[in-house]
C-alpha cells in the first residue's frame, strides 16, 4: 500500500517575492516539479510594484499547497522571518524568487537527514547562471565536502571568502528557532550571516553533490549589478555579526578568527582604490581580532608579494601596474 503524504515530514519552501515578474513563474514551477510528496509553498510578497504578486496569486488559487500573503515594503529579512512564521513543515528550504531547485533537490536531502539526523546540516550543488540553466557553471570552494564537525566547516566557510546559496540548504525547523530570526536591519549579505548562525547550531556538515539549486546570477553588463557603497558598507557589517557569533561561542577558536581576519583582508582587497574609511574599518578589525597585519589572500603571486612588500604596498602595485597597462593599451 502506497504511503499517504501526511506521513512524510512536510518540507516548507519559503519564497520572499519582491518585483520578480519575469522570473516567479520558473521559480514555483521548479518547486510544483519536486519528487518529494510532501511540500508546502509560502510565497510572502514585500510590496511589489510589477505584476509579480498576480502571477503567484494564480498559482495559489490552483494548489493548495501555497500560501500567499502581501506586506508592505520590509526587506528580504523581515520577509523571511514572515515565511517563516506562517510555514508549518518540519523541514525549511529557502528559495529566492528568482532562483531554482532541481526536480529531487529535496528528497535527495530529505533521504540523506533520515541516516544521519537533525544535528546534520545538509547541503549541495550550487550551480550559477543568467538565464538559462543548461549554460549553469557548478561554483566548487574546498569546503564542500563532508565535515565531522562543524567548527571545522565554518573555518573554511569564512577563510576561503566563497559563498553557499541559502538555497543549496535543508534545516530542521528547530534549528532555524534556536539559530534566531534573520536580521531585518540589512537589505544586502544577510545570507551569509543566517547560515553561519544555523551552522554554529550544528554537529555536522553533510555536502550531497547530487542536490542541485540554481543561483540566477545578475548580468555583468547592468547598471545594476555595479557594487555601491552602500553595497560595501553592508557587506561589512554583515562581517561585524561574524565576530559576534565568534566571541559569544567560539572566543578560543584562534583559527576562526583567523579565517574571518581573511575575509575583512579580501574585503579590503576587492575595494582598493576606493572607499578608504571602509578599507580602514576592516583594517581596525583585523586588530580587533588580534593580528596586527592583514593576512596574505588572493593568487600565489599576490601571498608571494605580500609576504615581502605587505598587503596594502602590494595592493598599490597592481594598481599601479594595471594603471600602467592600460594607459599603454
Amino acid at each position: 500500500m502506497k504511503p499517504s503524504i501526511s506521513s512524510f515530514p512536510k518540507v516548507s519552501v519559503l519564497i520572499p517575492l519582491y518585483n520578480a515578474e519575469p522570473y516567479i513563474t520558473e521559480t514555483i514551477e521548479s518547486v510544483l516539479a519536486q519528487t518529494y510528496p510532501h511540500i508546502e509553498m509560502v510565497i510572502v510578497d514585500d510590496g511589489s510594484s510589477d505584476g509579480s504578486y498576480a502571477i503567484a496569486q494564480a498559482y495559489a488559487k490552483r494548489h493548495q499547497n501555497i500560501l500567499l500573503v502581501k506586506q508592505k515594503n520590509r526587506g528580504p529579512g523581515a520577509t523571511r522571518n514572515c515565511a517563516f512564521n506562517l510555514s508549518t513543515g518540519d523541514y525549511i528550504q529557502y528559495l529566492d524568487a528568482d532562483d531554482l531547485l532541481a526536480p529531487d533537490k529535496i528528497a535527495l536531502q530529505m533521504a540523506l537527514l533520515t541516516d544521519y539526523g537533525d544535528k546534520s546540516l545538509i547541503f549541495g550543488s550550487v550551480a550559477t547562471f543568467y538565464n538559462d540553466i543548461d549554460t549553469s557553471t557548478f561554483l566548487n570552494f574546498p569546503y564542500f565536502k563532508n565535515y565531522d564537525n562543524s567548527l571545522n566547516f565554518l573555518i573554511d566557510y569564512w577563510g576561503e571568502g566563497g559563498m553557499i546559496a541559502i538555497s543549496s540548504l535543508l534545516i530542521p525547523r528547530t534549528t532555524v528557532t534556536q539559530a534566531g530570526r534573520w536580521n531585518e536591519r540589512w537589505i544586502l549579505n544577510e545570507d551569509g550571516e543566517f547560515i553561519s548562525r544555523v551552522i554554529q547550531k550544528m554537529q555536522r556538515v553533510i555536502y550531497l553533490e547530487e542536490s542541485i539549486s540554481y543561483y540566477r546570477k545578475e548580468n555583468p553588463k547592468s547598471l545594476n549589478s555595479q557594487r555601491s557603497y552602500q553595497h560595501y558598507h553592508a557587506q561589512l557589517h554583515a562581517y561585524y555579526a561574524y565576530e559576534q557569533l565568534l566571541e559569544n561561542h567560539f572566543s578560543k577558536s584562534r583559527n576562526l578568527a583567523f579565517a574571518l581576519a581573511k575575509r575583512y583582508a579580501r574585503f579590503i582587497c576587492h575595494i582598493y582604490p576606493n572607499h578608504p574609511n571602509l578599507r580602514q574599518d576592516a583594517l581596525r578589525a583585523i586588530h580587533r581580532l588580534g593580528f596586527h597585519k592583514p593576512p596574505p589572500v588572493g593568487s600565489p603571486l599576490f601571498i608571494t608579494l605580500s609576504k615581502y612588500l605587505g598587503v596594502s604596498n602590494t595592493l598599490f602595485l597592481q594598481q599601479l601596474l594595471h594603471t600602467l597597462r592600460k594607459g599603454l593599451s
